[in-house]
């Protein structure tokens, strides 16, 4: 390579180097990258959590095409009311809201054939005081969880729907508004010769504290009529296998464990103020004996927790008279501070076959949403903050070692603000601060405007345009000497009145003599500049005095200038020059912020 081509080769890597570090390219970069970064945190993460997620299946099932059941539990959807507890409460409802219509959306793209929520649909119905309350607590639900006429959605109810136990203050009526709203407390559905069995648990725990009062035992004791017992005595199982759904959890000893897939901790024995961890140890063996269920599930807990239950049931042979009875407890469908992950369950179904598996089930796991916010956006934010002022630095240091050009002063000039260029008409910084007048020699006939040999060119100041001046027109005026001028009032020197110039004759008031004089460019009429901008005053007193503080509307070409600080021309590096760095860094900041929040507003919307 000889030296020219090294030459160019050089000058062509500085010149890529130079455009790849330029500021356009670096800001529209990064803010590209964040665009990426938020569609796939809002939206992408989502279809990305469940492109793993498949319904279970076996290699028999293939031509039996299973009946897929989804099963979803605690979405617990707050109260329309939550929106006026401030403008924090108010944006974290509207996280709260989006995350669960994100999920909803991308969890009905499986295409399930039944759909199961295992209570607690509504996070504060227990305290809704009236019929229209509820009804509308309930709309807001279905904006959220849109029906389908794809699929049936059957419910069973929570003690957050209904109320739970005798210190609430009016269960009855809850249960009313329930019971007309949304629908049936106890209900069987047949699904591919399965019978699930939908159980009011809540009613379930009342009852059982009655029962244990009276001292009597599930065989002996008069069931209320309408309620759970009654039901499950009277479920007509016909011979088909049972699926259990229960919204609070049986009973286990408090030394069980979860499984692996559980987050943290397990299920213990507690009771409250309106909620039960867990049944009553005799209610929880008298749903195992009375229904036989091949599997149940659960929700109330938040998160997952596999236990089979060592049942002996007698009707049985003697090789499944002690068979295990498997339960799941749903993860939560919403967000939760107990878990990080929220989820759902898949179930799949052929016919029942002797001997054969009917059922078989799956979790499937939502992305962590507070996660997004915590692992994703906040170290990405510092990130391009660290970048933006690097670079600035970088630019600052660039900038620094330009060497400007010697100033050379004019022997014309009257200070150090001399053009660089003396004679060129291109303003610089160096303009000079006043005018100069000439120092060079001017005909006689141009410096003195009454020359003895010449005829007085009339100069005055009169209501014309400027092109109708005897110094620019193409012919001269002559004044002849017989028309004096007043020496003590000369044309040159004519007053205004009423707004115009005149030389003697006072024009009228009513009727102003229009001005032919062109207006200055940019300007407005009268009428505009006449017009006020909306304006907020504030008076207030400090440090003794009496100070008006006064806010208005911004104007457009305020904004233009605002938003001109926005774009990436040549005035970034004007603006570095007089601001600062921290300052440039604020200004790219604000202009990587404002696509960036248009693009979660598009998402936002999208979803809602």
């Amino acid at each position: 390579m000889g030296v020219s081509e090294r030459r160019k080769f050089q000058a062509k890597s500085r010149l890529s180097r130079t455009v790849l570090l330029s500021r356009t390219v670096v800001i529209n970069g990064i803010r590209l990258g964040w665009i990426v970064v938020l569609v796939w945190g809002e939206l992408g993460i989502y279809f990305f959590s469940l492109s793993s997620c498949r319904w279970p299946e076996t290699a028999e099932w293939h031509r039996a095409k299973p009946t897929h059941v989804l099963l979803i539990s605690d979405p617990q959807v707050r109260h329309p009311a939550v929106w006026g507890d401030g403008w924090v409460k108010s944006l974290e409802q509207f996280l709260y809201e989006a995350n669960l219509k994100r999920s909803w959306h991308v969890t009905r793209r499986l295409n399930p054939h039944a759909v199961f929520f295992l209570g607690d649909m509504l996070s504060s119905g227990k305290y809704v005081r009236s019929e229209a309350e509820y009804k509308a607590y309930w709309q807001k639900f279905q904006a959220i969880f849109q029906p389908d006429a794809s699929f049936p959605q059957y419910f069973i109810p929570g003690n957050n729907d209904v109320g739970m136990g005798l210190a609430h203050s009016s269960p009855k009526n809850v249960r009313l508004y329930y019971s007309s709203t949304v629908g049936p407390f106890n209900q069987q559905v047949i699904i591919r010769d399965h019978v699930f069995v939908c159980l009011d648990a809540p009613a379930l725990v009342d009852e059982d504290y009655r029962r244990s009062t009276s001292g009597k035992s599930y065989e002996h004791w008069d069931s209320i009529g309408g309620g759970p017992v009654e039901f499950v005595k009277s479920a007509s199982i016909g011979g088909r296998r049972t699926v259990l759904l229960s919204h609070i959890p049986l009973a286990r000893p408090d030394t069980a464990t979860c499984g692996p897939l559980r987050e943290k901790g397990a299920i213990r024995r507690g009771v409250g103020h309106g909620y039960q961890n867990t049944l009553g140890k005799h209610t929880t063996t008298f749903l195992l004996k009375t229904l036989r269920p091949s599997i149940i599930f659960s929700g109330d807990n938040r998160d997952y927790c596999e236990y089979n239950h060592p049942v002996e049931v007698p009707d049985r042979e003697a090789a499944e008279s002690t068979a295990p009875m498997r339960e799941v407890t749903v993860k939560s469908f919403s967000l939760s501070n107990h878990i990080r992950r929220p989820g759902f369950q898949l179930v799949s179904l052929v016919d029942p076959t002797p001997g054969g598996k009917s059922i078989i089930d799956a979790p499937c796991l939502l992305p962590d949403p507070y996660g997004v916010y915590t692992t994703l956006y906040t170290p990405l934010t510092f990130l391009t903050l660290i970048s933006l002022f690097m670079f600035n630095m970088y630019r600052w240091r660039r900038l620094r070692n330009v060497v400007l050009p010697p100033i050379s002063l004019s022997p014309m000039s009257n200070g150090p603000h001399t053009p660089l260029h003396p004679g060129s008409d291109v303003w610089s910084p160096y303009t000079p601060a006043r005018p100069v007048s000439p120092r060079g020699s001017l005909p006689q006939s141009l410096r003195t405007p009454n020359v003895a040999s010449n005829p007085t060119v009339r100069a005055a100041s009169r209501p014309e345009t400027p092109l109708a001046s005897p110094l620019l027109g193409p012919g001269v005026v002559f004044h002849h000497e017989e028309e004096e001028e007043d020496a003590l009032y000369p044309t040159q020197y004519a007053v205004q009145r009423n707004g115009h110039v005149s030389d003697g004759e006072e024009w009228p008031r009513d009727d102003p003599a229009p001005s032919y004089f062109l207006p200055q460019p940019g300007a407005g009429s009268p009428t505009q500049a006449a017009v006020r901008r909306p304006a907020w005053s504030w008076t207030f007193v400090f440090r003794g005095r009496r100070r008006r503080m006064t806010v208005s509307v911004p104007t457009w070409d305020s904004v233009r200038e605002f938003t001109a600080q926005l774009t990436y021309g040549a005035d970034g590096d004007t603006m570095l020059r007089r601001r600062g760095v921290a300052w440039a860094t604020v200004i790219d900041g604000l202009g990587i912020l404002w696509p960036t929040v248009l693009v979660w507003i598009l998402c936002a919307w999208w979803m809602f």
